[in-house]
């Protein structure tokens, strides 16, 4: 059906190129000079100007009605996403008043200042009182929203007192959770350490005397090996070795930086760090993420819950946001409740399986192909006590930190961490909050 209204609207087009080619040629028959402009003309151009306008004014209006300035998104599920609405509301309310009076003047005026026998336009070059509207004015409203914009900004980006942290590692195309246990303190962290059982590269003293040791007897051994038959091995394998050698000699010095930092405080905050690939919250507690990046830039999105922040390699970013519904509570709100019903209706008919509704954290930066893919479940619950039962269940099967049996990747490569698994339908959660 879509593919059938795009090919009348083509074919649309094409039939009114023809007219206009028809039109020329009949001129040029009857000796009109295309640039003399008659008074039927001139009529008939206002006359369109005014049905664009209708037309304009009546579609734009129609479609912000029916799908209103959130759509899918429902009410905010943080404290500060009220604030963040109201801005939302604010600029729309702004932007439309302009929208209306500004096409309303440049549509009246054209019709209005049309061609006439003996009028000539005025020219004159400077109005003060003009520039002084149209520069005033605009700067005050810009003003406001700016002000009232750097406001809400302040109070999602300033670290609040005895807030849960959380810290949120972004990578082509997962992401991955680490809570920051009983002290409330993250361990540090640091991509020379990332392997498949570090995969955020959590650093502890004993993580980082394994690494230089293992690498210590993998020189030593490359060294003997050399020592003992280099006239015999092929001289392309022994520039593989030699460069290997040196790559695990450069990896050796740059961790000596790394074991500086570290001291008993944070060997113990690392020691209780939980890594987890879903993240869990409770309704009314502050929480205070951070967010790094092993590759490329992406963007972490809580739509649900009006938060956004870029994820940037080599640099740790921040917001905090407290939840004021439970999954269970916003899930089971009659505009929640609607919204999924309209949408599982044309699932059905599409053939696909229906969806229920999930917080979930996106990915707003094209990162790559599997961008789109590229998200985590949310849960929200209403207790501490159901939070600290799934999260004894995460301490459980944790594998953090290791301090022996490294593999060593000279290179950064690491092995592929498994991802929580997703819907049959990947795309169908994240979906409906466009629909």
């Amino acid at each position: 059906m879509k593919f059938l209204i795009v090919i009348i609207i083509v074919l649309v087009i094409i039939a009114l190129a023809q007219l206009m080619k028809v039109y020329e040629l009949s001129s040029r028959l009857r000796n009109k000079d295309e640039e003399e402009m008659t008074k039927g003309d001139t009529k008939f151009n206002a006359g369109m100007l005014l049905l664009f306008y209708l037309a304009l004014m009546i579609s734009s209006t129609w479609m912000f009605f029916y799908y209103g300035p959130r759509p899918g998104l429902g009410v905010s599920a943080s404290e500060h996403g009220a604030d963040v609405d109201y801005l939302y509301d604010a600029n729309w309310i702004i932007i439309l008043i302009v929208f209306y009076l500004t096409q309303t003047l440049l549509f009246g005026f054209a019709i209005k200042y049309q061609k006439k026998k003996g009028r000539k336009a005025v020219f004159f070059a400077h109005s003060t009182k003009l520039e002084l509207v149209w520069t005033v004015i605009p700067a005050v409203v810009l003003a406001g929203i700016i002000i009232g914009g750097l406001m809400v900004w302040n109070k999602i980006t300033t670290p609040y007192e005895n807030a849960t942290v959380i810290e949120l590692y972004a990578k082509q195309f997962d992401w991955t959770a680490r809570y920051a246990g009983e002290d409330n303190t993250l361990g540090n962290s640091d991509f020379k350490v990332i392997e498949s059982a570090n995969p955020l590269g959590v650093v502890t003293s004993d993580l980082v005397k394994a690494k230089n040791e293992a690498w210590q007897k993998d020189i030593e051994a490359l060294k003997l090996v050399i020592a003992e038959e280099g006239d015999l091995i092929p001289d392309e394998k022994l520039a593989e070795m030699k460069g290997k050698i040196e790559r695990l000699e450069r990896q050796i010095v740059r961790l000596k930086p790394l074991m500086k930092a570290q001291s008993a405080e944070s060997d113990k905050a690392a020691m209780d760090d939980v890594i987890v690939k879903e993240l869990y919250l409770v309704k009314g507690v502050q929480y205070e993420f951070k967010f790094r990046s092993r590759d490329v830039i992406h963007s972490a999105l809580f739509p649900h819950f009006r938060a956004q922040m870029n994820c940037v390699p080599g640099m740790e970013t921040r917001f905090s946001f407290k939840p004021v519904y439970s999954t269970e509570e916003f899930k089971n709100l009659p505009e929640t409740v609607e919204h999924y019903k309209a949408i599982n209706e044309q699932r059905v008919i599409d053939g696909k399986e229906e969806v229920e509704f999930e917080y979930l954290l996106l990915c707003n930066k094209i990162c790559g192909s599997s961008h789109y893919n590229m998200q985590m479940k949310i849960t929200v619950v209403e207790t501490q006590a159901e939070f600290d039962a799934w999260y004894a269940e995460q301490k459980k099967t944790k594998v953090f930190p290791v301090s022996a049996g490294l593999v060593e990747a000279p290179q950064g490569e690491t092995a592929p961490v498994d991802t929580t698994a997703m819907p049959v339908d990947t795309m169908a959660v994240a979906a409906v909050i466009a629909n």
